[in-house]
């Protein structure tokens, strides 16, 4: 667990503190539109560090269900939180809250943590058969 949340937090750490310099790579220094392209790439890398905290937990706490052979209700609540909050609250978020692509991935991350807390309350109440 604290290995994947090290390579989180490195992650996290290189989207918030050099956003425009990893945005940047991706575009040549004459583009016309770099600044414009740039300032909506650092916001969108504000809402994927959150994403990836979520993700690394969700993996992490998937792979420890795994490990006490527990896979199809996890599947289950992946597949839900998933499709049935990440997917409609992505929506949501980008279109009638007028959020755009940050609500898009906003959603997303949400549905991660959705995922990440039902499965580690599935965990907790299991983790007495190791």
């Amino acid at each position: 667990m604290a290995l994947s949340l090290g390579f989180a937090l490195a992650t996290v750490g290189l989207f918030l503190t050099v956003p425009d310099a990893l945005v940047g790579v991706f575009l040549g220094p004459d583009e016309p539109q770099r600044a414009a392209v740039i300032a909506v790439g650092a916001g969108l890398l504000a809402v994927a560090a959150l994403f990836q905290l979520f993700d690394a937990a969700q993996v992490v706490v998937l792979g420890l269900l795994r490990g006490i052979q527990d896979t199809r209700v996890p599947m289950i609540l992946a597949g839900v939180s998933y499709w049935l909050v990440g997917v409609p609250l992505s929506w949501v978020l980008a279109f009638p809250l007028g959020l755009g692509p940050a609500g898009i991935w906003l959603g997303m991350a949400l549905g991660l943590a959705v995922a990440g807390i039902t499965m580690s309350a599935r965990f907790l109440r299991r983790c007495h058969r190791i």
